[in-house]
This record gives structure tokens, C-alpha cells and sequence, in this order.
């Protein structure tokens, strides 16, 4: 009965699915990058060209070459992006090139437009620091928006794309050798002092990114293996107020059967309801994540995120 199941089954149409959902979603993901790609700009302008911090990207090239030749940076990334684009088309293809020919448009378009921008405001920090903080936290804001809307803002990203093709390293790991290529070539030119200011606006742009990307841990994962799950499931669901769900579980080595419990629960309740279950049961094993999203479900409104 279970293969002629299998064999009717309605299979599903993935591209379909696919087409849905970039349907459903590209107005909020066009506004998401048109937004992030406003507030980079910003931020380059802002805080990284007037105290040539050099973070990894065309934006980091274009400061080298602004400090050496004194070449005007946005023409660099203009240039740089129109090259990186032409490469693309020609080993990649237009179709697959298409965000990266938008995002790298639009984000030199923006880089234009703000140029002026900080001599119009006479914007100015008295302390170096906070312009560290400042490129990092906004910068990381932008890029993190671009990303969550599935573009890019072209430059070295581009780049990526095409070498992992050739290369059996991953477009991540590209980026960061590449950034890290240009922080060093930054520090040669600009000083050791330098390479130390965008290393801190480097990791706190990637902090920043991933909130963005993943979010806020406002709750943790619970998985509870004891041999008292009546006694924990009723801690939970009476003092805790979340619900819980049961799953079979098999051991690899002994082969026996259980039952594990699973649970989200709000941060603030974590310590309380670690210690209630070694309370209930010392033997019992418990493995802790973050939860950073929590989709469904019957009883939401057990789980009070704005508590938090």
C-alpha cells in the first residue's frame, strides 16, 4: 500500500513554489535592498572615506587608490563595477548576473548622489572611535539588508561568483580572503594603525549582519531526555507556560526506544527551567539552543516576545 502511495503521489512543482514566492515577496525585498544599499552608501561616505578606513571590497580598493593617485573613489567603484559586470556576463551569464548587475548599479548610483553629502551636513566626530562604531553599526545595518534581500551591491561579491565557479571555494570564503587582502593592503599604505580600525568596524559589521540575516535569540530550544516526562511536561507546561512536543527517539548504541521532549521557551526562563529538570530528574539530558524565530504553532501567545 505505501509504494502505491509513493508512486500516485502528487509530486510538487519546486520551480512553482519557487516563482511563488519571489512573487509574494519581491516588493518587500526590492524595498529591503534599495533601503540597505542607501544606508552603505551613506555609511562610505559618511564615515569611510573621510578617515580612509579601508574594509574589504571595492569601497577598501577605492580608498587606495584615492590616498596613492588621488583618483576620485566613486569613479573607482563606477569603473570597477562596470569591469566586474562585463566578466560576469561573459563567464557566468546575463541571466545568473542579473542581481549583481542591479545591486552594483543601484549602489553606485547611491555612492554618486551622497558623495557630497557630509560636506553639505558638516558632519563631524570629535572622537576617531566613534566613527569606528559608527561605520561598523550602520555599514553592517546596510549590508545586512542588501543581503536579507537576496542582492548584493556588486563590486568584489561579483568577483566571487565568478571565481567559485573555477575555484572550489565557496563565494564566502572568497570574500573573506579577499577583504582580508585589501585590509592588509590598506594597512601597508595607511599605517598598522589603520588595519587595527577596520578590523574592529569588520567584526562589528558581521555582528551587525547577522541580527539582521538571523535575528535577535529572543527565546531558547529545549531538548529534555528523562526518564520523568510526565513530571517535566507538566513543570513546563503549568510554570512555564509553553507547549511541548514529544519525539520518538531511538539510541544508535543500545537501540532502545524513548522519548525525547522538545520546547521553546522565552530567554528569561531558561535558567528556571534548566534547574527545574535537573531538579526533577539529575540524570536527565538536556541539550540548550537559541531560537531565533518561531513560526505556527497552537499556543503562540504562550511564548511572550515582547516580554522579553
Amino acid at each position: 500500500m505505501g509504494i502505491f502511495k509513493r508512486i500516485f503521489k502528487k509530486k510538487i512543482n519546486s520551480k512553482e513554489v519557487e516563482l511563488k514566492v519571489i512573487n509574494k515577496t519581491i516588493f518587500v525585498k526590492t524595498t529591503l535592498f534599495v533601503i540597505g544599499a542607501l544606508i552603505s552608501a551613506l555609511s562610505f561616505n559618511l564615515f569611510c572615506v573621510q578617515n580612509n578606513f579601508v574594509l574589504g571590497g571595492l569601497g577598501g580598493i577605492a580608498i587606495i587608490l584615492n590616498k596613492l593617485f588621488e583618483i576620485n573613489s566613486t569613479l573607482v567603484i563606477l569603473i570597477g563595477n562596470v569591469i566586474f559586470v562585463i566578466i560576469s556576463i561573459f563567464t557566468i551569464g546575463a541571466k545568473k548576473s542579473l542581481l549583481s548587475i542591479v545591486g552594483a548599479m543601484v549602489y553606485t548610483a547611491f555612492v554618486y548622489f551622497t558623495s557630497d553629502f557630509p560636506a553639505m551636513i558638516n558632519f563631524h566626530f570629535d572622537n576617531i572611535l566613534l566613527y569606528v562604531l559608527a561605520a561598523g553599526l550602520v555599514g553592517g545595518f546596510g549590508e545586512g539588508l542588501v543581503y536579507k534581500s537576496g542582492f548584493n551591491t556588486g563590486g568584489t561579491s561579483i568577483l566571487a561568483v565568478v571565481l567559485s565557479k573555477y575555484i572550489k571555494i565557496n563565494m564566502g570564503e572568497l570574500l573573506r580572503y579577499m577583504a582580508y587582502i585589501i585590509i592588509l593592503a590598506g594597512g601597508v599604505i595607511m599605517g598598522y594603525t589603520a588595519i587595527m580600525y577596520s578590523l574592529i568596524i569588520t567584526v562589528i559589521s558581521t555582528q551587525m549582519v547577522d541580527k539582521i540575516l538571523i535575528g535577535i535569540n529572543y527565546a531558547k530550544t529545549f531538548f529534555i531526555q528523562t526518564d520523568k516526562i510526565d513530571e517535566v511536561t507538566d513543570f513546563i507546561l503549568s510554570v512555564i507556560g509553553s507547549g511541548v512536543t514529544e519525539l520518538e527517539t531511538k539510541g544508535a548504541f543500545s537501540h532502545k526506544r524513548n522519548k525525547m521532549l522538545m520546547c521553546v521557551v522565552p530567554k528569561e526562563k531558561y535558567s528556571l527551567l534548566k534547574s527545574a529538570i535537573k531538579e526533577i530528574d539529575e540524570n536527565a539530558f538536556i541539550v540548550v539552543s537559541d531560537c531565533y524565530e518561531v513560526l505556527g504553532g497552537t499556543k503562540k501567545s504562550a511564548i511572550s516576545i515582547e516580554e522579553v
